[in-house]
């Protein structure tokens, strides 16, 4: 293999390696990320707290209800049960029965509608069930793909990393340093193909001298547009 063929070989890894690795690092991120997830149970989580707690109001009413409908059976007893008979106690009485009566009426709207708020409620959180436990499917199984993808680029980038380092230390020092200031310099893209007496980086046209040595491959010929490494392609 002559040195642009090594300098090649190695390029083409580095940009295998580039790609793999982005690859790599966003599934990496995507294993890490449980957002939708946590949303998806902080609905169902929410619509929980909410029927739990108009829940909560429906029985409170309920018992009032029951506290007040004894009370107005007591008040009717004391009323026409012929015991009291003072004025003004009897007109206590019935005031209070007014009361009870009128508290009645309005806490029997109030548990209807809470009644009737209870049963949405309850369809709503039936609906965050299914729809937490459709996407906990899904995760899942997105998740487990996600791992087998991680594996399998993670024994790639290894295998690269292992093949770049040996590539790397059969070629020239200096020869190296170039490669690599070129690869920082031009976006990942050391070498650049010639075809036709042309570079295919920059379209500049490539003297005949270096387009031999590019095809030897045994010196490098830079590209005198855009500095590249130059091979035949």
């Amino acid at each position: 293999m002559t040195l642009v063929q090594q300098l090649l070989h190695l390029h083409n890894m580095d940009q295998e390696w580039d790609e793999k690795y982005g690859q790599y690092q966003m599934v990496r991120q995507g294993i890490a990320d449980q957002s939708a997830l946590n949303a998806h149970r902080a609905r169902k989580q929410a619509a929980d707290d909410v029927l739990s707690s108009t829940r909560g109001k429906l029985r409170n009413m309920e018992l009032e209800m029951a506290t007040l409908q004894t009370r107005e059976k007591e008040l009717q007893k004391e009323l026409y049960g012929g015991g009291v008979l003072a004025a003004r106690e009897l007109d206590n009485l019935r005031k209070d029965h007014e009361h009870t009566q009128k508290r009645l009426v309005a806490i029997e709207d109030e548990i209807l509608l809470a009644m009737a708020e209870v049963d949405d409620l309850e369809e709503a959180d039936r609906e965050a069930v299914n729809a937490l436990d459709a996407y906990e499917s899904t995760y899942a199984r997105e998740h487990e793909a996600l791992i087998a993808k991680y594996k399998v680029l993670r024994t790639r980038l290894e295998q690269l990393k292992s093949d770049r380092q040996c590539v790397r230390a059969g070629l020239p020092s200096r020869d190296l340093v170039l490669y690599d200031e070129l690869r920082a310099a031009k976006g990942g893209k050391a070498l650049a193909p010639v075809v036709d007496g042309t570079c295919q980086r920059c379209r500049v046209s490539v003297p005949a001298r270096k387009v031999a040595v590019a095809t030897r491959g045994d010196a490098i010929a830079r590209c005198e547009g855009c500095g590249r490494i130059l091979y035949q392609s």
